[in-house]
């Protein structure tokens, strides 16, 4: 419970309108105490997985929160994930929706956070992990930045998965070049709006998310608020 104080304490903090911390209160409850049931999701999916460290495992903290919002969901096809890393992600999103594709875009070479992870190892997991899915087409890779990605796109997407450089200034950028691109009733997956890397909070990624949130509402059909923010495009 104390990190979901600091949590909201930090929020105010930044100036997070009323009806987003309302979303967060009342998602909080559900979501705490979930880790039991995301390790049985763990633990289906990942059983021949490689990690350079195995308690570096921070997306799986979401496996339930997702599966339950995802669990009605069906229209899913075709799938973008800006941030890969060791390929967790990609390989819930290929399970769980199975008859789509991903795109997986991510230069393997790390942000502020990470000066001490050896990418080259990271890149050789992600590689090994998703084998399978990219020797059957279900998964393309395309080692470059995510600007560099969207100049040369020209797909729409039914869900996009945001989980890359997450300095403010990028993930802004982020989030409009995955709007044009994401299909109308499509979703938007939006990683670590609980993140507070940077000393200064407004330069983590809740403050454009909650900007990004409050310019597009009238387009916003659902929106879940919790460590990860899923929005729906109408």
């Amino acid at each position: 419970m104390t990190k979901f104080f600091k949590n909201l304490y930090r929020l105010i903090l930044i100036g997070t309108p009323l009806f987003i911390i309302s979303n967060y209160i009342r998602n909080f409850l559900p979501n705490y105490k979930t880790k039991k049931k995301s390790k049985k999701i763990e633990n289906d999916i990942y059983e021949n997985f490689k990690s350079i460290n195995y308690n570096e495992k921070w997306f799986c903290n979401n496996l339930n929160y997702l599966t339950v919002n995802f669990k009605t969901v069906k229209n899913v096809k075709k799938i973008l994930e800006i941030g890969s890393y060791e390929g967790r992600s990609a390989i819930f999103f290929l399970k769980n929706f199975s008859n789509s594709n991903i795109t997986c875009v991510d230069t393997w070479s790390g942000s502020d956070e990470h000066s001490s992870v050896n990418f080259e190892l990271i890149e050789k997991n992600f590689d090994l992990n998703t084998s399978f899915y990219q020797s059957n087409n279900h998964l393309r890779k395309y080692k470059m930045t995510s600007n560099d990605f969207f100049k040369k796109n020209d797909k729409y997407f039914d869900l996009i998965y945001v989980d890359g450089d997450h300095s403010s200034d990028q993930v802004k950028i982020d989030l409009i070049n995955s709007w044009n691109v994401l299909k109308n009733g499509g979703f938007l997956v939006l990683d670590d709006y609980m993140w507070w890397y940077y000393k200064d909070y407004k330069k983590n990624p809740s403050t454009p998310i909650n900007n990004f949130i409050k310019e597009n509402i009238l387009n916003i059909s659902k929106l879940t608020v919790w460590h990860q923010v899923i929005i729906q495009k109408t």
